[in-house]
């Protein structure tokens, strides 16, 4: 212990401090080494500790002050940690000469404890679980750390044995003691009784042993050891120094003889400055948990003084609890001072938790400004565990003394808003909400940290919205109590009802609730979007570019998703269907003598335009997560519920679905205008189960005034959003048998209007002919053509496409033909309005998807007349021939006239892939043709039909590497790695550097989040390219032979370990052997566990299938071995041909498309 736990201070121990000098008596324990760097502690009283917060505060900032703790010299480091005084170190010496004379009878701890009964005491024996043995230290240990560790009796017991082995010999007891120390730092070097009583020497023996310690490049200790062990070493270690410092508390040991603290005090305090981190770890947990234990002892003496109504007692209670808090702020000063800044975490961490935990049972010592800086600075810290038990700490403390520590809050509370906005751990900002959550109960936020906070539930992140949820609620539930109360006082609220007596579609209280959340959500909504006006790509946008999604999920339904279980009236979603559906617009404009009470609610809740879109996004998430949750949530319950337990129920899917039918069609009525909330409300037709509509038996009639508002939406509308999601809406209402004619009426209708367009504007315009249109036809043109294309998704459009037009008009070209001519229009011509080009490509696009659904369809059709009748008419073929050819010719020259990579070229090209894979997936209905034993008719139709599925011909093979070369190329500059792309082989072309200079520096000036978003563009349609080559490479429909065979395939795999793991998993399944080895493996994974257990293979089974179905694209059955040739051949996509047939088929594989095309079909 150091100075201040002596009652008369040696003044000589101060002028040593200043001068150097050392001046105590020859015949004392005052060695040269301990001497020259020791310093009484420093007394940190309140003023001192005011005046050095601010230096303290720089100090602890500096990026460098980790380093420079882990890197001090021994020689300084014992300059902050007090030698004993010298009062003690003359009772050690009588020790050493008489160990068994001083206090002969101290032998009453045992009576002591069980009839001592404090608080402090109960909670000690708590930490040991239970009894550990752990068996490297039985073996390797000696003394007490075999003792503690490997002979599985409590740290109780073996705390109480040391105890009586200290009193026999007390320097050999504490020689073990500090030996069990350096073993749990992991060194086998031991020390020696001359070692304990020679104090001055501590620093060079210790120096000696970690000499030894470097020398055997030990790298393990066991306080940081993974094996199972590891964790109750730890408790065992923390609990055997609690339970001796307790139990020499309550047995007046530690009083009678001080000369033990000393002792261990300096030990740990010149290890705990040691450069070896086993030494300083080690050393550092046992301080604190000796610190600890002194805190608890601190806590009983304080108990004893409330109680003791003797003086004399007072005065020795008095006397030991200021030896305790002298130890107490010796430990502090020495080890935790300089270890809570130790340049490892872990140290780092265990000193924040100690502390908070000292704060928390001895606050009228550490609930001190101080003490609590050290938290505050801490927060700081670039360990993001470190961080969080800072937070942790502070939480526990504020839920109990915010109202003393308001200079502290006021401090840190920026830096915790801070932190719970922008920490880089999402774990750190779950805690940090916590801890601001706990300021707000305090009511010691500022306005904008509220909202700074309440913004947070539109975060990205599950966990974030989910920790902040509490939060918000509570802030909403604030502005609902003001807002009631001023409509109270103003009587408006006397006859309005709540609860099950209200209507829901007449005025209720309610509807404050549902106003005071659309109000808070738009205004924190309104801040999100000033924030994103300086030109950064909203999510959203994103969203629906990459994802190709209708509606991703906004901002506001996610907020929603989190709401759903907190806020009553989300969960009763019919209340906020109805609230949205009261026309609040005549109610709040209407005249009315005098003061009309119902006419200042219903003014008072009227939302506002941009409130109700809002609303009906909430109404949407609410609708989804009401059928997601698990409907028996509450019917484990068996008794009833009542009173507001019963109001929380939600909706039963039954009634959910009864609802919807009957709610969608006026809200598509009064919301239908605008194609945002348009858009919303159709979504709402996607949850409507109607499995459970059939079983309910509901009249038909409903459903189909929904459907013909669905209908009304998609004639209504041009925006992309509110068309894909009524085009869902139908595909849905398909699945139901029952209803499934009504909508195929529906779609009929819309086909119909639709073809009609399409007609009229080929009597009009040409519509092969690019840029001969103006920007307003265009557009006209455009919506046809993204209408016709979502039809042709979810509708069969053959007979549809391929019907002639009115013969009364000028025009008879089926709808096919005129959406293949349009095709055409992709051939690039320069175009001086930029504009009027974009809109252009998005025409081209349009019309190439609606073409392609129609080969998908007519290809279904044909596998299905060929395994019935096993014919097609001769005509049908030339038809099919003669437009497959120009629709093929017309994307060949789009992405063969473009020398950019825009969105139109690879499109075309994808395109162009999918076009030959969609008749190849024929190849196995074909082969399955035999000829009859009685006719040769049927072996001519098979070969006939074989020619249905066309190879891409190898001359457009340099064509599509120059595309692929090109994307490949974006997207490496994208992501800073076109100078490390591996050059090409000398066999292949060279890559042509076509681009602009201008485009090295087409990222500079954009964002973080737009040049995010551009990576994550370029490599989707890199990836997306080149899983179009791999499909029709290993469907052997090109780079098979002829003299370009291979060339495609060694392009795709140059670079690829260079662009990403997406890219290098897409080029993989272009290695077949890759492919076999993976599948041999799944294979041998599937067979153990089946094996080994036959009785559960049906588990096993599922289990695997589970984990791996989703490593191979081509996993449909196990034998034979997946992306095999076996495999690819028994799926139709594999000729037996073998590649050394190329040079006998090479000319045949020159000759030109048109001509292949020809002799294929009609012949």
């Amino acid at each position: 212990m150091d100075n201040n736990a002596s009652p008369s201070p040696d003044p000589d121990a101060t002028t040593r401090r200043r001068s150097g000098r050392v001046v105590r008596a020859p015949t004392k324990f005052t060695p040269d080494t301990a001497t020259q760097s020791t310093n009484p502690k420093r007394k940190r009283d309140d003023q001192d500790d005011e005046e050095e917060d601010e230096e303290e505060d720089a100090e602890i900032e500096a990026p460098d002050s980790d380093e420079e703790m882990s890197n001090e010299p021994d020689n300084d480091s014992d300059e902050d940690h007090p030698a004993p005084r010298s009062r003690k170190k003359s009772s050690q010496t009588s020790r050493a000469k008489k160990p068994s004379a001083k206090k002969p009878k101290i032998n009453g701890s045992k009576p002591l404890r069980p009839a001592r009964v404090t608080h402090a005491a109960k909670s000690l024996p708590s930490r040991p679980k239970k009894s550990v043995r752990i068996e490297d230290a039985a073996v390797k240990g000696h003394g007490l750390y075999s003792h503690l560790f490997g002979s599985g009796d409590s740290s109780k017991s073996v705390a109480e044995e040391w105890l009586a082995s200290y009193k026999t010999n007390a320097v050999a007891a504490t020689a073990d003691l500090v030996n069990c120390i350096l073993q749990c730092a992991g060194c086998d070097q031991l020390i020696t009784e001359d070692d304990v009583l020679d104090l001055d020497n501590v620093a060079g023996r210790l120096a000696d042993l970690q000499s030894i310690y470097q020398e055997q490049q030990i790298t393990d200790y066991p306080l940081i050891s993974r094996t199972k062990h590891s964790r109750s070493f730890r408790d065992v270690l923390i609990s055997f120094f609690e339970c001796l410092i307790v139990d020499m508390h309550q047995g007046r040991l530690m009083y009678r003889d001080e000369t033990f603290l000393d002792n261990l005090h300096t030990w740990l305090a010149s290890m705990s400055s040691s450069s070896l981190r086993p030494f300083r770890h080690t050393a550092t947990t046992i301080s604190l948990a000796v610190q600890s234990a002194l805190v608890t002892v601190a806590n009983d003496l304080d108990y004893r003084l409330k109680k003791s109504t003797e003086k004399r007692d007072k005065e020795q209670t008095n006397k030991d609890r200021k030896a305790c808090a002298d130890a107490i702020q010796s430990f502090f000063d020495t080890v935790f001072v300089h270890r809570y800044r130790d340049v490892d975490p872990k140290i780092r961490t265990e000193c924040v938790e100690a502390l908070g935990n000292w704060i928390i049972s001895l606050p009228v010592i550490f609930l001190e400004p101080g003490y609590l800086r050290y938290l505050g600075w801490m927060l700081s810290d670039t360990n993001a565990p470190t961080r969080l038990e800072v937070l942790k700490q502070l939480t526990k403390v504020f839920r109990r003394d915010a109202g003393q520590l308001g200079h502290f809050i006021d401090r840190f509370r920026p830096r915790l808003v801070e932190m719970a906005c922008k920490d880089s751990d999402v774990a750190v900002r779950v805690a940090a909400i916590g801890v601001i959550d706990v300021l707000r109960d305090q009511d010691l936020l500022e306005g904008e940290e509220v909202d700074a906070i309440g913004k947070l539930i539109f975060d990205n992140e599950l966990r974030i919205r989910k920790a902040v949820v509490g939060f918000f609620v509570a802030c909403t539930k604030d502005a609902i109590s003001e807002k009631t109360k001023d409509l109270r006082d103003s009587e408006a609220t006397e006859d309005i009802p709540r609860g099950k007596k209200a209507s829901v579609d007449a005025p209720r209280m309610e509807w404050i609730d549902l106003k005071c959340l659309a109000e808070t959500l738009a205004i924190y909504d309104n801040q999100i979007e000033e924030e994103h006006q300086s030109g950064q790509i909203l999510g959203l946008d994103v969203a629906v570019d990459l994802l190709e999604s209708a509606v991703p999920e906004t901002r506001i339904s996610l907020a929603a998703q989190v709401l759903f279980e907190k806020v009553n009236a989300i969960k009763q979603w019919t209340l906020l269907a109805g609230y949205l559906l009261f026309d609040h617009t005549t109610s709040s404009k209407s005249r009315s003598k005098g003061n009309n009470p119902d006419l200042a609610f219903k003014k008072a809740v009227a939302p506002t335009t941009e409130e109700e879109s809002i609303l009906l996004d909430v109404l949407s998430s609410a609708v989804k997560s009401s059928l997601t949750h698990a409907p028996d949530h509450d019917r484990s319950r068996k008794k009833p519920q009542t009173g507001k337990e019963a109001e929380d129920v939600r909706i039963s899917p039954e009634d959910t679905a009864a609802e919807l039918v009957i709610v969608i069609p006026p809200l598509l009525s009064k919301f239908g205008a605008e194609p945002d909330t348009a858009a919303i409300v159709l979504r709402l037709a996607h949850f409507l189960d109607l499995e459970i509509f059939k079983q309910l038996r509901q009249n038909t009639n409903r459903y189909e005034k929904l459907l013909d508002e669905i209908v009304t939406q998609f004639n209504r509308h041009d925006d992309k959003r509110v068309l894909s999601e009524a085009t869902a809406a139908l595909l849905h209402s398909r699945q139901y048998g029952e209803l499934e004619e009504i909508t195929d009426n529906k779609l009929s209708y819309l086909w119909e209007t639709v073809i009609t367009s399409l007609h009229n504007f080929d009597k009009t315009y040409e519509l092969s002919s690019r840029g001969n249109l103006g920007e307003a036809p265009l557009r006209e043109l455009s919506t046809v053509l993204l209408k016709i294309s979502k039809l042709a998704s979810i509708s069969d459009c053959i007979d549809v496409l391929e019907a002639d037009g009115d013969s009364s008009e000028s025009t008879t070209n089926p709808a096919i033909q005129i959406l293949a001519n349009i095709v055409h229009r992709g051939k690039y011509e320069p175009l001086d309005d930029q504009d009027i080009d974009d809109l252009e490509d998005e025409v081209v696009s349009f019309a190439i998807k609606t073409c392609q659904f129609y080969f998908m369809w007519k290809t279904l059709a044909y596998s299905r007349l060929l395994s019935t009748t096993g014919s097609i008419a001769d005509a049908e073929l030339d038809r099919l021939s003669a437009l497959r050819q120009t629709f093929r010719r017309h994307l060949i020259e789009t992405l063969s006239s473009r020398a950019a990579i825009d969105q139109l070229r690879l499109f075309a090209t994808g395109s162009l892939c999918d076009l030959h894979l969609t008749f190849a997936t024929l190849r196995p209905t074909i082969d399955q043709l035999r000829p009859s034993s009685s006719s040769e008719s049927q072996s001519s139709n098979g070969e006939k039909y074989k020619t249905l599925i066309q190879d891409i011909e190898s001359g457009l093979i340099p064509e599509l590497i120059a595309i692929f070369d090109g994307t490949e190329k974006q997207y490496a500059k994208k992501i800073k790695k076109d100078k490390t792309l591996n050059e090409p082989a000398e066999d292949e072309d060279p890559m042509a550097d076509d681009e602009d200079e201008e485009d090295e520096d087409e990222d500079e000036g954009l964002s973080e989040e737009e040049r995010f978003t551009a990576e994550l563009k370029a490599e989707k349609a890199l990836c997306e390219l080149t899983a179009k080559y791999v499909l029709v490479i290993t469907a052997r429909l090109v780079d098979h032979k002829g003299s370009h065979g291979g060339k495609l395939r060694r392009r795709l795999l140059r670079n690829q370990n260079k662009l990403g793991n997406n890219f290098k998993e897409v080029v993989t399944y272009l290695d077949e052997e890759k492919l076999a080895e993976r599948t041999r493996k799944k294979a041998a994974h599937a067979q153990a566990p089946t094996s080994a257990k036959p009785q559960k293979a049906q588990l096993s089974e599922a289990i695997v299938i589970g984990e791996d179905d989703e490593d191979d694209i081509f996993d449909d059955t196990p034998p034979p071995e997946e992306g095999s040739r076996e495999d690819l051949r028994a799926k139709g996509l594999l000729e037996d041909d073998p590649i050394e047939d190329d040079d006998e088929n090479e000319d045949e594989a020159e000759r030109p498309a048109h001509e292949s095309d020809d002799d294929v079909i009609g012949d």
